[in-house]
């Protein structure tokens, strides 16, 4: 079901937008090939991540996992694995992203975060955290996970999509003995707007703070 639309105040820190969409389809087929989460891992791998608690598959991502392209560039494509994802994701993305009125579609990323795992503190800085507003949709939780973002803290229940305020600091906590599995995806649309992008590839960003840390190349 997609929740009756509502404009975004300055201080939401989170906002459900669906709940009950159907996600045994695509839970079906992570299941089936388990060696998709090691393809890459330069995400929880990388310098001063905050994600090291993750595994990561990439649906969409960045032309190359360098600093530049990670933090600056806004292109999303489509990676190898689309092709075996896209029979379920489609029809499961498609009415959220008709509701949202989406004009540009940015990175899909599906995350793993393992049992007793965290993310640490952080806010997500560069051009392309700048231009697209982010949603989760949540494939597989427990009761003992939950996010915070500013100063709210929020559990997401399996089969919702929510947007939150990625330009805040926000954490993840999965306190259960089950696996937290989220579609993250990216959008630019005007029921969420975002702020002015800087264009330039030398902004001031400490990726310690930021909790990216791709390498430099």
């Amino acid at each position: 079901m997609i929740h009756t639309r509502r404009s975004k105040q300055p201080d939401d820190n989170f906002i459900r937008i669906a709940e009950g969409l159907d996600v045994g389809p695509i839970n079906k087929l992570l299941a089936a090939k388990p060696e998709l989460w090691d393809e890459i891992t330069a995400r929880q791998k990388s310098t001063n991540s905050a994600h090291k608690d993750t595994e990561c598959i990439f649906v969409r991502g960045p032309l190359k996992m360098s600093h530049y392209y990670v933090m600056f560039d806004l292109g999303a494509y489509d990676y190898p694995v689309m092709d075996y994802l896209e029979s379920a994701l489609v029809p499961l993305l498609k009415p959220v992203l008709d509701w949202l009125e989406v004009t540009e579609m940015g990175r899909v990323l599906i995350v793993k975060l393992k049992p007793g795992g965290h993310v640490n503190a952080h806010d997500d800085q560069g051009s392309y955290a700048d231009h697209y507003a982010r949603f989760h949709l949540v494939l597989q939780s427990n009761n003992d996970s939950s996010q915070t973002c500013g100063d709210q803290n929020q559990v997401f229940n399996v089969g919702d999509v929510w947007w939150f305020d990625h330009k805040k600091v926000h954490t993840a906590d999965n306190a259960g003995d089950t696996d937290r599995v989220h579609i993250i995806f990216d959008a630019v649309t005007n029921l969420f707007p975002m702020g002015g992008v800087p264009v330039t590839d030398d902004d001031d960003v400490n990726l310690e703070e930021c909790g990216v840390g791709y390498d430099r190349h």
